[in-house]
């Protein structure tokens, strides 16, 4: 053991005092080590502050039941993690299914041998210092999955302001059909969000737009070098037509493509013009 690490700490659960002596002299050179004599004292001294790092209990105590102190220490937040052996005679197949359902990591039998001893302590501990690897590095994963999540979001609540509250119209087209549109693309043409959603083209373009504008995007796809910006014209809710200034994007969407359409009311440009 690196003589530069603190021991780690064992508690010899025994009211017999030769098996407390016999185990001192094995473990004492390379762990610190604590003593309880019954059920009562082992529950105490395994909820202290100065933590365990494993409990060697003798299945027979005092005035108690090995079981009952397993339950006890298994059912507390501060303890259950901490590794029993237990020191029996001899023990039957059931007796010690019985102890593992509990939680019982291992059974050492008596006599006591001194290499078997220390290596079942050294590989409880070693697993102990394994899962407690595991769990801080999936904990510290956890929270930067959580950290990128909320970043995410707040990147994304941006952009959802940000097109929520722009002044020209936004859409997103797939298959001719309207996957979402924004609140000044609603005001434009007067249709409502709901009603806007799934609904087609044709329902806002004359049928010579409809070609037109389709056409350019089915090339646009196939490779042509074609300008994003054209204008065009969008039929109102109440059948007027409404000049705009359209900038199409070909955007992923799912597994195939889709249009992003940003629309600019371009009728008080036009209006400006020609005042002139």
């Amino acid at each position: 053991m690196n003589s530069s690490q603190p021991k780690e700490v064992l508690l010899i659960v025994d009211a017999n005092p030769e098996n407390v002596n016999v185990l001192k002299t094995m473990l004492a050179p390379d762990y610190d080590i604590k003593i309880a004599v019954d059920g009562e004292e082992a529950i105490r001294l395994a909820s202290s502050p100065n933590t365990l790092g494993l409990i060697l209990l003798n299945d027979i105590m005092p005035n108690a039941d090995m079981y009952d102190v397993c339950r006890e220490l298994k059912a507390d937040k501060t303890t259950k993690d901490i590794p029993i052996i237990v020191l029996s005679e001899p023990t039957p197949e059931d007796t010690e299914a019985k102890g593992f359902e509990l939680g019982v990591a291992d059974y050492i039998t008596k006599p006591f041998k001194r290499s078997l001893v220390s290596a079942r302590i050294r590989t409880h501990l070693e697993l102990t210092r394994c899962r407690d690897n595991l769990e801080n590095r999936v904990k510290r994963r956890v929270s930067e999955l959580h950290e990128e999540i909320q970043e995410r979001r707040d990147v994304e609540d941006t952009y959802r302001a940000l097109v929520e509250h722009a002044r020209d119209g936004i859409v997103v087209v797939h298959d001719y059909i309207v996957k979402y549109a924004n609140p000044a693309f609603s005001k434009m043409i007067g249709f409502s969000e709901k009603k806007l959603i799934g609904s087609h083209l044709k329902q806002f373009l004359s049928e010579e737009e409809f070609i037109e504008i389709t056409t350019r995007y089915s090339d646009r796809i196939g490779g042509l070098n074609l300008p994003r910006v054209y204008k065009s014209k969008v039929i109102h809710f109440d059948e007027s037509l409404i000049d705009v200034e359209l900038n199409v994007c070909v955007v992923p969407y799912g597994r195939s493509l889709s249009a992003l359409v940003f629309v600019r009311d371009i009728r008080e440009e036009k209006a400006w013009k020609y005042s002139i």
